[in-house]
């Protein structure tokens, strides 16, 4: 036989004999894992049949002590219930008492006569009756005195079943004459119970021998009302058997399969009706769950045992082909390695270079030549790259030489570097290079350096987009609001140290809302577009000319002058090339528009200037141009700072007045034509920590442009409905009306009418006692909503006074159609009616059309006699003035009220 023949088969053979050694330990630890999972099951299951016996055990004998002393207590209260016992009532019940206390299992001891009615009990129960019928239909049969009877279970409250045990009242002349019954505690019997439970899944039931369940743990209200609807085959077969306690193993009813102790109770001493059986049950898969696992885990633990022999047998088998397989391998491996290499390096772009140190030679692959436009064969013809930093961008020679260095000397353990080079075809392109010295000489001196390099072109042109993104307007190319800013910053400072001056210039467009709602916001871009080209038209190189956003450019102009009038003289002609070429007419799309600019200009110098003020600056001159009508510009005054912090500061005032109740009420009297007072004007104060008291005419008009007016208003209705309370409770001025002022912004808030209501019934105020005074501006807004609300209030009693009528706008048709009460002449129609002809016919024509429209009339500004008896002269019936009173505070009124008021 052939060497080579003869060495495969003895390699055969011995494999064999491995795999059959192999085989027969695998089969005889298998039989052993099985005899001691089959042990452990065995022990499993007689452990715990043996543990539940002995729970059996011990619910059995506490029960039995438990019934033994019912049947003793029950025994004593029927002694103490026979007629010739010589107990009365109170001892009767004292008894039941005594004998309750000494039996922890009964909840209450009674009498139940032949009706089933209470006759007597140890509580409270009185004479009701029990609401257990199947006991009471078990009562007239209950004939022998010395038999314990027991109730099947029964729900008084849901979900709590409880028990009784009752003895016979039998006098021996028949059967029927009641029985002595004990409520048997449900928690006793079920803390006895769940004493002896040990898992969570076992269930402990006592059953009759008929299989009725009378106490069942853990509590099952649906299997308890169910009784023994289903046949019991354990406990059947626990009676067929004969035996004290049985263990058996089935699947029940409900389909699980079950480990069950059934002992049947001994029954001595107590003479029940039935005898009792204690079921002790767990589901037997719990059980089997232990060796399961111990199987599971063991048969794991085997398999992986013997998988791992058998895949080290394995790889000692193949150990020998796989080394003949790895040397043959070994050199296709090297040539495919190389060729992954080469295949990363071609799809990351990267070219590599070589660079001899001493010598200075730097060897390139094809790829990092054709970066810069070259062939391999070009570069060796000339030599190869000798000289490393002759191509390299000037201004990059420096960075990339400190670089190259401190990799050199040790400084950093890489090299990488970011320059220019220029191509074959003579533009620059950007490159990264990136190395590591892989050889040093015994002194420490690099030898040999390689490396990579690849185009980054592409990047830096976006970083340089996204750069130019941060500083400029997408739209116009202009730069925006963070470049603008930068660029201002430099010219203050510049000013402040060469004492020139410049000027920030704000444009805005007029009306270019309504260009972009009507034309779109395309036709709108378009003409921001043609917007930011004029304005580079007409200023120079070296101004800056930006976008804010929207419709909003800001110029910046540097090197005015160094005088202020020199720089205002350019800024103002800036200005006006600015006004007249934004102003001339815009064709797009075959449409000819036209747009007018807001310009604001504010000067800096070589004073201490804030960037952010000076852009705030000529923004609030901006909105002085647009005040003006629009299509002019305006430079900046100080005066309009001090009108922004005055206001801001008024504002601030007004809020912390509301909040800390510095305002107060003063009323001028409203007289009728014999002089009385019948009523009130309320005049708010302001009782100004700083300026002391302060009229409405300081203030008012900075609450409606702020708002504030809202709340002001509010405190005015509760502080006067207040008053008219008070004054509701004297007959002395309970006829008194009080007019307050309400505001067009404060009317027109959704919810004033309930607001207004509930004041009202908060004080407690008579509404006809309140008048609302209305200016003409209410009615200029939405008549329609106006007259609804006034209605409103007009159903509840509120009254309406239309205040400084004719000097308004507001339409006659209107005035008849709003549910008015008073028309209140100006003040200076009065003042002038003595004087000025066409004065008193006014008066005349508006008292006559008061009469008319069936109006009360009041005169305001009433100084002299003469104008009373005039106005008195033309029908006019209240008045108001300074001839009878000016506005005072409520204790100076308070004492003339007492003198000078009248019925209405």
């Amino acid at each position: 036989m052939p060497l080579h023949r003869l060495l495969r088969l003895t390699a055969a053979r011995r494999r064999l004999t491995e795999w059959l050694i192999l085989g027969a330990g695998l089969v005889s630890s298998g039989l052993v894992l099985v005899w001691m999972v089959w042990t452990e099951r065995a022990g499993a299951l007689s452990e715990d049949a043996d543990r539940m016996r002995a729970q059996a055990v011990v619910i059995d004998q506490t029960l039995h002590r438990q019934l033994e002393g019912i049947r003793w207590a029950l025994d004593g209260a029927r002694a103490a219930l026979a007629p010739d016992s010589g107990c009365d009532l109170a001892c009767r019940r004292t008894l039941l008492q005594s004998l309750k206390r000494a039996m922890p299992g009964v909840r209450a001891l009674l009498a139940v006569g032949r009706g089933g009615r209470i006759e007597i009990t140890d509580d409270d129960l009185g004479d009701r009756r029990l609401d257990d019928k199947r006991f009471l239909a078990q009562l007239p049969h209950m004939c022998d005195g010395r038999t314990l009877y027991l109730s099947d279970p029964y729900e008084l409250q849901p979900n709590q079943f409880n028990l009784k045990a009752a003895m016979s009242l039998d006098a021996g002349d028949g059967c029927g004459h009641g029985a002595v019954a004990a409520f048997l505690n449900p928690e006793y019997f079920d803390a006895v119970m769940r004493s002896a439970l040990y898992a969570p899944d076992m269930t402990i039931t006592i059953t009759d021998l008929d299989g009725h369940r009378l106490l069942y743990v853990p509590p099952d209200p649906e299997t308890m009302r169910a009784g023994a609807l289903h046949p019991d085959a354990m406990l059947a077969a626990h009676r067929a058997g004969g035996e004290r306690v049985s263990v058996r193993r089935g699947v029940g009813a409900d389909g699980v399969d079950r480990l069950v102790v059934q002992r049947s109770m001994r029954m001595e001493n107590l003479g029940m009706d039935r005898g009792l059986v204690v079921a002790l049950a767990r589901d037997a898969g719990r059980i089997d769950a232990g060796w399961h696992r111990l199987a599971l885990v063991s048969t794991a633990a085997w398999t992986l045992f013997w998988s791992a022999c058998a895949a080290a047998l394995l790889f000692a088998q193949r150990r020998r082909a796989a080394l003949e397989r790895l040397a043959r391998n070994a050199e296709a491996e090297r040539a495919a390695a190389a060729e992954r290499v080469e295949l990363a390096l071609n799809g990351a772009s990267l070219g590599l270079w070589d660079w001899h140190i001493p010598s200075g030679r730097r060897t390139v692959d094809g790829r990092a030549c054709a970066i810069l436009g070259y062939t391999r064969d070009e570069q060796n013809r000339q030599g190869g790259e000798r000289d490393m930093f002759s191509p390299v961008h000037p201004d990059d020679r420096e960075p990339l030489r400190h670089a190259l260095d401190q990799h050199l000397q040790g400084a950093v353990p890489a090299f990488e570097a970011e320059f220019r080079m220029r191509h074959r075809n003579g533009h620059w392109v950007w490159v990264q290079s990136r190395g590591k010295v892989v050889e040093r000489a015994a002194d420490g001196q690099p030898v040999r350096m390689v490396g990579t390099r690849t185009d980054i072109s592409a990047r830096k042109q976006a970083e340089a987009d996204i750069a130019h993104l941060a500083f400029y307007d997408g739209l116009t190319n202009l730069p925006n609001r963070r470049l603008l800013m930068d660029r201002l910053g430099h010219a203050v400072a510049k000013c402040e140290r060469n004492g020139g001056f410049g000027a920030v210039l704000f444009v805005d467009l007029d009306n270019f809302k309504t260009l972009n709602d009507t034309r779109g916001h395309d036709m709108g871009d378009r003409l921001l577009e043609m917007v930011a080209f004029r304005l580079q038209q007409v200023t120079r190189e070296a101004d800056t000319v930006a976008r804010l956003g929207g419709d909003e450019f800001v110029l910046l102009l540097e090197d005015l002058g160094t005088s202020a009038v020199d720089a205002t003289a350019h800024a103002e002609l800036v200005a006006g090339k600015i006004l007249a070429t934004l102003s001339l007419a815009y064709t797009l799309d075959g449409h000819e528009l036209r747009s007018t600019p807001s310009i604001g200009v504010s000067l800096f110098g070589n004073a201490n200037h804030v960037v952010h003020d000076l852009l705030r600056q000529a923004d609030m001159a901006m909105y002085e141009a647009k005040s003006a009508g629009g299509a002019t510009f305006r430079f900046f005054d100080p005066s309009m700072q001090a009108a922004v912090d005055a206001s801001t500061s008024l504002e601030t005032d007004l809020r912390f007045a509301l909040a800390r109740r510095e305002f107060e009420l003063y009323y001028q009297p409203v007289v009728n034509a014999m002089g009385l007072m019948v009523g009130v004007e309320a005049l708010i104060r302001w009782h100004h920590p700083k300026q002391g008291l302060t009229g409405p005419g300081a203030f008012i008009a900075q609450a409606e442009k702020s708002g504030l007016i809202v709340g002001i208003g509010d405190w005015v209705l509760q502080e006067a409905c207040r008053q008219l309370a008070r004054w509701g409770g004297d007959a002395a001025t309970e006829h008194f009306t009080i007019a307050v002022n309400v505001s067009a912004r404060q009317f027109r808030q959704e919810d004033f009418v309930p607001r207004l209501l509930e004041i009202l019934a908060h004080s407690g105020a008579d509404p006809r006692r309140l008048k609302l005074e209305l200016t003409e501006s209410v009615l200029l807004a939405d008549v329609e909503d106006t007259i609804a609300r006034m209605t409103a209030l007009k159903e509840q009693g509120i009254g309406f006074s239309l205040d400084d009528f004719g000097t308004g706008y507001s339409s006659l048709s209107y005035l008849q159609r709003l549910p008015l009460d008073q028309l209140k002449i100006d003040q200076s129609f009065v003042r002038d009616m003595l004087r000025v002809p066409h004065a008193a016919s006014i008066v005349q024509a508006i008292v006559h059309l008061a009469g008319n429209l069936g109006l009360h009339v009041v005169a305001e500004g009433v100084e002299e006699e003469a104008q009373w008896d005039a106005l008195r002269s033309l029908g006019c019936g209240g008045f108001q003035g300074y001839l009878f009173a000016r506005p005072m505070a409520l204790a100076e009124l308070a004492g003339m009220t007492e003198e000078e008021a009248a019925p209405a």
